[in-house]
Protein backbone atom coordinates (compact mmCIF):
# COMPACT_ATOMS: atom_id res chain seq x y z
CA UNK A 1 0.00 0.00 0.00
CA UNK A 2 1.08 3.61 -0.58
CA UNK A 3 1.83 5.52 2.63
CA UNK A 4 2.82 9.13 3.23
CA UNK A 5 4.34 10.06 6.60
CA UNK A 6 3.61 13.73 7.17
CA UNK A 7 4.55 16.56 9.49
CA UNK A 8 1.76 18.77 10.80
CA UNK A 9 1.49 22.34 12.06
CA UNK A 10 2.79 21.28 15.49
CA UNK A 11 6.26 20.34 14.21
CA UNK A 12 7.96 23.38 15.74
CA UNK A 13 6.67 22.39 19.18
CA UNK A 14 9.46 19.82 18.99
CA UNK A 15 12.14 22.49 18.66
CA UNK A 16 15.08 22.82 18.78
CA UNK A 17 15.62 19.26 17.55
CA UNK A 18 12.95 19.62 14.83
CA UNK A 19 14.54 22.80 13.46
CA UNK A 20 17.13 20.74 11.60
CA UNK A 21 15.24 17.54 10.81
CA UNK A 22 11.72 16.28 10.11
CA UNK A 23 9.71 15.00 13.06
CA UNK A 24 10.00 11.41 11.82
CA UNK A 25 13.79 11.62 12.21
CA UNK A 26 13.58 12.08 15.99
CA UNK A 27 15.41 9.29 17.77
CA UNK A 28 13.39 6.45 19.22
CA UNK A 29 15.71 3.81 20.65
CA UNK A 30 17.79 2.08 17.98
CA UNK A 31 16.61 4.33 15.17
CA UNK A 32 14.14 7.04 14.28
CA UNK A 33 10.37 7.17 14.39
CA UNK A 34 10.46 6.53 10.63
CA UNK A 35 12.72 3.49 11.06
CA UNK A 36 10.21 2.11 13.52
CA UNK A 37 7.35 2.58 11.05
CA UNK A 38 9.40 0.94 8.29
CA UNK A 39 9.78 -2.15 10.48
CA UNK A 40 6.02 -2.25 11.06
CA UNK A 41 5.21 -1.77 7.34
CA UNK A 42 7.98 -3.61 5.45
CA UNK A 43 5.90 -4.25 2.33
CA UNK A 44 4.47 -0.75 1.90
CA UNK A 45 5.77 2.06 -0.30
CA UNK A 46 6.49 5.05 1.93
CA UNK A 47 6.59 8.69 0.86
CA UNK A 48 7.29 11.76 2.99
CA UNK A 49 5.68 15.19 3.43
CA UNK A 50 7.71 17.84 5.27
CA UNK A 51 7.98 21.59 5.81
CA UNK A 52 9.13 23.44 2.69
CA UNK A 53 12.45 24.48 4.23
CA UNK A 54 13.27 20.83 4.96
CA UNK A 55 12.28 19.44 1.55
CA UNK A 56 15.73 19.66 -0.12
CA UNK A 57 17.59 18.16 2.83
CA UNK A 58 14.99 15.41 3.25
CA UNK A 59 15.24 14.47 -0.43
CA UNK A 60 19.03 14.49 -0.05
CA UNK A 61 18.81 12.10 2.90
CA UNK A 62 16.03 9.93 1.43
CA UNK A 63 16.90 9.84 -2.25
CA UNK A 64 14.87 6.66 -2.81
CA UNK A 65 11.62 8.11 -1.41
CA UNK A 66 9.05 10.57 -2.74
CA UNK A 67 9.23 13.87 -0.85
CA UNK A 68 6.37 16.40 -1.07
CA UNK A 69 4.98 14.75 -4.19
CA UNK A 70 1.21 14.63 -4.68
CA UNK A 71 0.11 10.96 -4.74
CA UNK A 72 -1.46 9.54 -7.87
CA UNK A 73 -3.51 6.84 -6.17
CA UNK A 74 -5.35 6.12 -2.93
CA UNK A 75 -2.89 6.72 -0.11
CA UNK A 76 -2.79 6.26 3.65
CA UNK A 77 -1.47 9.44 5.29
CA UNK A 78 0.15 8.94 8.71
CA UNK A 79 1.09 11.73 11.14
CA UNK A 80 4.82 11.55 11.91
CA UNK A 81 4.39 12.37 15.60
CA UNK A 82 2.16 9.37 16.33
CA UNK A 83 3.81 6.31 17.84
CA UNK A 84 2.20 3.91 15.41
CA UNK A 85 1.90 0.22 16.16
CA UNK A 86 0.93 -2.70 13.96
CA UNK A 87 -2.64 -2.93 15.26
CA UNK A 88 -3.34 0.75 14.58
CA UNK A 89 -1.95 0.49 11.05
CA UNK A 90 -4.08 -2.59 10.32
CA UNK A 91 -7.15 -0.77 11.66
CA UNK A 92 -6.59 2.14 9.29
CA UNK A 93 -5.80 -0.06 6.28
CA UNK A 94 -8.97 -2.11 6.76
CA UNK A 95 -11.24 0.93 7.07
CA UNK A 96 -13.09 2.83 4.39
CA UNK A 97 -11.70 6.14 3.20
CA UNK A 98 -11.86 8.81 5.87
CA UNK A 99 -10.01 10.91 8.42
CA UNK A 100 -8.85 9.84 11.89
CA UNK A 101 -8.94 12.57 14.51
CA UNK A 102 -7.96 12.76 18.16
CA UNK A 103 -9.51 15.96 19.45
CA UNK A 104 -8.73 18.60 16.85
CA UNK A 105 -5.60 16.84 15.54
CA UNK A 106 -5.49 14.80 12.36
CA UNK A 107 -3.61 11.58 13.09
CA UNK A 108 -4.18 9.90 9.75
CA UNK A 109 -6.29 9.78 6.61
CA UNK A 110 -7.09 7.34 3.83
CA UNK A 111 -7.57 9.58 0.81
CA UNK A 112 -8.26 9.18 -2.88
CA UNK A 113 -6.11 11.10 -5.36
CA UNK A 114 -8.73 13.84 -5.73
CA UNK A 115 -9.32 14.16 -1.96
CA UNK A 116 -5.58 14.50 -1.38
CA UNK A 117 -5.30 17.17 -4.08
CA UNK A 118 -8.12 19.20 -2.50
CA UNK A 119 -6.49 18.95 0.93
CA UNK A 120 -3.13 20.07 -0.42
CA UNK A 121 -4.74 23.03 -2.20
CA UNK A 122 -6.24 24.08 1.15
CA UNK A 123 -2.85 23.95 2.85
CA UNK A 124 -2.44 20.24 3.46
CA UNK A 125 -0.81 18.66 6.52
CA UNK A 126 0.90 21.88 7.64
CA UNK A 127 -2.37 23.82 7.83
CA UNK A 128 -4.94 23.71 10.62
CA UNK A 129 -7.48 22.15 8.27
CA UNK A 130 -7.99 18.37 8.21
CA UNK A 131 -8.91 16.75 4.88
CA UNK A 132 -12.53 16.33 3.88
CA UNK A 133 -14.02 12.91 4.56
CA UNK A 134 -15.80 10.71 7.06
CA UNK A 135 -14.44 11.42 10.53
CA UNK A 136 -13.28 8.54 12.73
CA UNK A 137 -12.48 9.47 16.32
CA UNK A 138 -9.48 7.95 18.09
CA UNK A 139 -8.60 7.98 21.77
CA UNK A 140 -5.53 7.23 23.87
CA UNK A 141 -3.14 7.15 20.91
CA UNK A 142 0.46 7.88 21.88
CA UNK A 143 1.27 11.20 20.25
CA UNK A 144 4.55 13.09 20.64
CA UNK A 145 3.65 16.76 21.01
CA UNK A 146 6.77 17.93 22.86
CA UNK A 147 10.26 16.51 23.27
CA UNK A 148 9.59 15.52 26.87
CA UNK A 149 6.96 13.07 25.58
CA UNK A 150 9.82 11.09 24.02
CA UNK A 151 11.76 11.23 27.28
CA UNK A 152 8.82 9.50 28.97
CA UNK A 153 9.03 6.73 26.35
CA UNK A 154 12.70 5.84 26.97
CA UNK A 155 11.92 2.52 28.74
CA UNK A 156 9.59 1.46 25.92
CA UNK A 157 12.08 2.54 23.24
CA UNK A 158 14.94 0.62 24.84
CA UNK A 159 12.84 -2.53 25.20
CA UNK A 160 11.84 -2.22 21.54
CA UNK A 161 15.52 -1.82 20.61
CA UNK A 162 16.40 -5.10 22.32
CA UNK A 163 14.79 -6.91 19.38
CA UNK A 164 17.21 -5.19 16.96
CA UNK A 165 20.69 -6.49 16.21
CA UNK A 166 22.96 -5.86 19.16
CA UNK A 167 25.96 -7.44 20.79
CA UNK A 168 27.73 -7.48 24.11
CA UNK A 169 31.30 -6.15 23.78
CA UNK A 170 34.09 -7.33 26.03
CA UNK A 171 33.63 -5.42 29.27
CA UNK A 172 36.28 -5.15 31.97
CA UNK A 173 35.18 -4.06 35.44
CA UNK A 174 31.90 -2.62 34.17
CA UNK A 175 28.68 -3.07 36.16
CA UNK A 176 25.54 -3.74 34.12
CA UNK A 177 22.33 -3.36 36.14
CA UNK A 178 19.24 -4.66 34.34
CA UNK A 179 17.02 -4.73 37.41
CA UNK A 180 14.42 -2.36 35.92
CA UNK A 181 15.26 -2.57 32.21
CA UNK A 182 17.67 -3.93 29.59
CA UNK A 183 21.08 -2.52 28.71
CA UNK A 184 21.48 -2.66 24.91
CA UNK A 185 25.00 -2.16 23.54
CA UNK A 186 25.47 -2.21 19.76
CA UNK A 187 28.34 -2.51 17.28
CA UNK A 188 31.77 -1.15 18.23
CA UNK A 189 30.65 0.36 21.55
CA UNK A 190 33.57 0.90 23.93
CA UNK A 191 32.95 1.07 27.69
CA UNK A 192 35.96 1.87 29.86
CA UNK A 193 36.39 0.23 33.29
CA UNK A 194 34.64 1.19 36.51
CA UNK A 195 31.46 2.42 34.81
CA UNK A 196 27.87 1.76 35.90
CA UNK A 197 25.34 1.18 33.11
CA UNK A 198 21.82 0.86 34.48
CA UNK A 199 18.88 -0.05 32.27
CA UNK A 200 16.77 0.81 30.53
CA UNK A 201 19.70 2.01 28.42
CA UNK A 202 20.53 1.96 24.72
CA UNK A 203 23.99 2.89 23.38
CA UNK A 204 24.38 3.22 19.61
CA UNK A 205 27.08 2.07 17.19
CA UNK A 206 30.59 3.35 17.75
CA UNK A 207 29.83 5.25 20.94
CA UNK A 208 32.42 5.56 23.71
CA UNK A 209 31.74 5.55 27.45
CA UNK A 210 34.54 6.99 29.60
CA UNK A 211 35.67 5.30 32.80
CA UNK A 212 33.81 6.01 36.06
CA UNK A 213 30.64 6.99 34.17
CA UNK A 214 27.18 6.51 35.70
CA UNK A 215 24.51 6.27 32.98
CA UNK A 216 20.92 5.14 33.39
CA UNK A 217 17.51 5.32 31.71
CA UNK A 218 18.85 6.91 28.51
CA UNK A 219 19.09 6.51 24.74
CA UNK A 220 22.45 7.42 23.22
CA UNK A 221 22.66 7.53 19.44
CA UNK A 222 25.67 6.43 17.35
CA UNK A 223 29.07 8.09 17.40
CA UNK A 224 28.80 9.72 20.84
CA UNK A 225 31.43 10.19 23.55
CA UNK A 226 29.87 10.14 27.01
CA UNK A 227 31.21 10.47 30.53
CA UNK A 228 30.21 11.64 34.00
CA UNK A 229 26.63 11.16 35.14
CA UNK A 230 23.60 11.01 32.85
CA UNK A 231 20.00 9.93 33.36
CA UNK A 232 16.65 10.20 31.59
CA UNK A 233 18.27 11.63 28.46
CA UNK A 234 18.11 11.13 24.67
CA UNK A 235 20.97 12.07 22.35
CA UNK A 236 20.33 11.98 18.58
CA UNK A 237 23.95 11.01 17.86
CA UNK A 238 27.47 12.26 17.10
CA UNK A 239 27.57 14.42 20.23
CA UNK A 240 30.08 14.67 23.07
CA UNK A 241 29.62 14.84 26.83
CA UNK A 242 32.75 12.98 27.76
CA UNK A 243 33.83 14.87 30.90
CA UNK A 244 32.48 14.92 34.45
CA UNK A 245 29.21 16.73 35.05
CA UNK A 246 25.53 15.86 35.34
CA UNK A 247 23.03 15.79 32.46
CA UNK A 248 19.50 14.76 33.39
CA UNK A 249 16.11 14.51 31.70
CA UNK A 250 17.38 16.26 28.60
CA UNK A 251 17.31 15.94 24.80
CA UNK A 252 20.40 16.71 22.70
CA UNK A 253 20.65 16.93 18.92
CA UNK A 254 23.70 16.07 16.83
CA UNK A 255 27.17 17.64 16.91
CA UNK A 256 26.56 19.03 20.39
CA UNK A 257 29.61 19.42 22.65
CA UNK A 258 29.11 19.67 26.41
CA UNK A 259 32.16 21.19 28.10
CA UNK A 260 33.88 19.74 31.15
CA UNK A 261 32.01 20.36 34.39
CA UNK A 262 28.78 21.43 32.67
CA UNK A 263 25.81 20.57 34.89
CA UNK A 264 22.10 20.97 34.42
CA UNK A 265 19.33 21.15 36.98
CA UNK A 266 16.39 18.84 36.28
CA UNK A 267 14.33 19.50 39.44
CA UNK A 268 13.03 22.77 40.85
CA UNK A 269 13.81 23.35 44.51
CA UNK A 270 10.11 23.89 45.27
CA UNK A 271 9.23 20.54 43.62
CA UNK A 272 6.70 22.10 41.25
CA UNK A 273 6.25 20.95 37.61
CA UNK A 274 8.72 22.44 35.13
CA UNK A 275 7.68 24.78 32.32
CA UNK A 276 9.73 25.52 29.19
CA UNK A 277 9.55 28.11 26.43
CA UNK A 278 8.77 26.28 23.21
CA UNK A 279 7.96 27.84 19.85
CA UNK A 280 7.50 31.25 21.44
CA UNK A 281 5.21 30.16 24.27
CA UNK A 282 5.69 29.11 27.88
CA UNK A 283 4.46 25.52 28.08
CA UNK A 284 3.71 23.61 31.27
CA UNK A 285 5.34 20.21 30.85
CA UNK A 286 3.53 18.55 33.76
CA UNK A 287 6.86 16.90 34.58
CA UNK A 288 8.60 17.13 37.93
CA UNK A 289 11.93 16.34 36.24
CA UNK A 290 12.96 18.21 33.09
CA UNK A 291 16.42 19.47 32.24
CA UNK A 292 17.59 20.98 28.95
CA UNK A 293 16.85 20.60 25.25
CA UNK A 294 19.82 21.52 23.08
CA UNK A 295 19.87 21.94 19.31
CA UNK A 296 22.42 20.71 16.77
CA UNK A 297 25.93 22.22 16.70
CA UNK A 298 25.57 23.93 20.09
CA UNK A 299 28.46 23.98 22.58
CA UNK A 300 28.76 24.74 26.27
CA UNK A 301 31.98 25.94 27.90
CA UNK A 302 33.65 24.37 30.94
CA UNK A 303 31.74 24.88 34.17
CA UNK A 304 28.51 25.95 32.49
CA UNK A 305 25.39 25.77 34.68
CA UNK A 306 21.98 25.21 33.07
CA UNK A 307 18.66 25.73 34.86
CA UNK A 308 15.62 23.45 34.81
CA UNK A 309 13.57 23.72 31.64
CA UNK A 310 16.27 25.37 29.50
CA UNK A 311 15.76 25.50 25.72
CA UNK A 312 18.92 26.21 23.68
CA UNK A 313 18.63 26.53 19.92
CA UNK A 314 20.84 25.47 17.01
CA UNK A 315 24.43 26.68 16.64
CA UNK A 316 24.85 28.40 20.02
CA UNK A 317 27.90 28.90 22.23
CA UNK A 318 27.05 29.09 25.93
CA UNK A 319 29.62 30.30 28.47
CA UNK A 320 27.98 30.76 31.86
CA UNK A 321 29.12 29.93 35.37
CA UNK A 322 25.75 31.25 36.65
CA UNK A 323 22.43 30.24 35.15
CA UNK A 324 21.85 31.86 31.75
CA UNK A 325 18.35 32.63 30.50
CA UNK A 326 16.14 29.57 30.16
CA UNK A 327 15.62 30.27 26.46
CA UNK A 328 18.59 30.92 24.17
CA UNK A 329 17.66 31.50 20.50
CA UNK A 330 19.53 29.76 17.69
CA UNK A 331 22.92 31.17 16.67
CA UNK A 332 23.43 33.03 19.94
CA UNK A 333 26.79 33.58 21.60
CA UNK A 334 25.87 33.69 25.29
CA UNK A 335 28.58 35.04 27.58
CA UNK A 336 27.63 35.29 31.27
CA UNK A 337 24.03 36.07 30.36
CA UNK A 338 24.77 38.61 27.63
CA UNK A 339 23.71 37.65 24.10
CA UNK A 340 25.11 38.51 20.70
CA UNK A 341 24.66 36.94 17.28
CA UNK A 342 27.04 34.28 16.06
CA UNK A 343 29.09 34.99 12.94
CA UNK A 344 27.57 32.60 10.42
CA UNK A 345 30.65 32.18 8.22
CA UNK A 346 32.83 31.37 11.23
CA UNK A 347 30.14 28.97 12.46
CA UNK A 348 30.14 27.12 9.12
CA UNK A 349 33.95 26.83 9.20
CA UNK A 350 33.72 25.20 12.62
CA UNK A 351 30.98 22.81 11.50
CA UNK A 352 33.06 21.73 8.52
CA UNK A 353 36.05 21.13 10.80
CA UNK A 354 33.98 19.10 13.27
CA UNK A 355 32.45 16.90 10.56
CA UNK A 356 35.81 16.45 8.84
CA UNK A 357 37.15 14.98 12.10
CA UNK A 358 34.58 12.18 11.62
CA UNK A 359 35.41 11.79 7.90
CA UNK A 360 32.12 13.47 6.99
CA UNK A 361 31.30 16.66 5.13
CA UNK A 362 28.70 19.41 5.33
CA UNK A 363 26.25 18.89 2.47
CA UNK A 364 24.69 21.67 0.41
CA UNK A 365 21.27 20.79 1.85
CA UNK A 366 22.53 21.09 5.43
CA UNK A 367 24.24 24.41 4.76
CA UNK A 368 21.15 25.85 3.06
CA UNK A 369 18.94 24.83 5.99
CA UNK A 370 21.35 26.24 8.59
CA UNK A 371 21.45 29.53 6.66
CA UNK A 372 17.64 29.62 6.59
CA UNK A 373 17.47 29.09 10.37
CA UNK A 374 20.08 31.81 10.87
CA UNK A 375 18.16 34.33 8.76
CA UNK A 376 14.72 33.61 10.26
CA UNK A 377 15.59 33.12 13.94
Amino acid sequence: MKLIVFEDQGSLNLEPISLTRPVFDLRYGAGSLLNRLERICPDDSIGLWVRDDLANLTQENYSDMRVNQTPQEETLWLNAKVLWDENLIIQLKNSTAGVWMMGDECLGALLSKSAAEEWLKAGGPLSVFPPEGEIHHMENVKCIKYLWDLLALIPEAVTDSKTSNHNTPNLDNVLLDETVGPVVLTKDVIVEPFSLLKGPLYIGDGSFIASHSKIRNSVIGPGCKIGGEMSGTIIQGNSNKVHDGFLGDSFLGEWVNIGAGTNNSNLKNNYSPVSMQVNGEAVKSGRLFLGSVIGDHTKTAIGTQLNTGTNIGVGCNVLAQTFPKRHIPSFTFCLQGKHRDMNFDQFIETVETVKHRRNLHLTSGEKKLLKSIYLTR
